[in-house]
């Protein structure tokens, strides 16, 4: 989570003599960490309905992480691996809360929190 918002400019003076491990990066809300992958996470997206809900969709898996948990660093949800071939795609739905499209290369997967 990074805040790209514009920041005014701080005195140049002072960051000249800061410490390379004094100086604080602060466009960096908050970073997740998950297993690693053959390549990068395929879709990253957020639900229309709860603003601190996050979709990752992975080769063989997926997690939903919750923003607004600040000291916890996992997904509150991760499926299980994927059988009979690998994610492609996912995609929170904008008409009900809770629903969840994962494309396959073998067909679609539709979860719903709800039901």
């Amino acid at each position: 989570m990074i805040d790209w918002s514009v920041k005014p400019p701080g005195d140049q003076k002072k960051g000249l003599q800061a410490k390379k491990e004094d100086v604080i990066i602060d466009y960096i809300l908050q970073y997740y960490e998950s297993e690693r992958n053959f390549r990068p996470v395929l879709e990253l997206a957020r639900s229309p309905f709860y603003e601190d809900l996050l979709l990752t969709v992975h080769d063989f898996y997926f997690c939903i992480w919750k923003t607004s948990l600040r000291d916890y660093e996992a997904p509150i949800f991760r499926s299980s691996y994927t059988q009979n071939g690998s994610n492609t795609c996912g995609a929170f739905s904008p008409t009900r809360p809770g629903v969840i499209f994962i494309t396959k290369t073998t067909g679609i997967d539709i979860w719903d929190f709800v039901d």
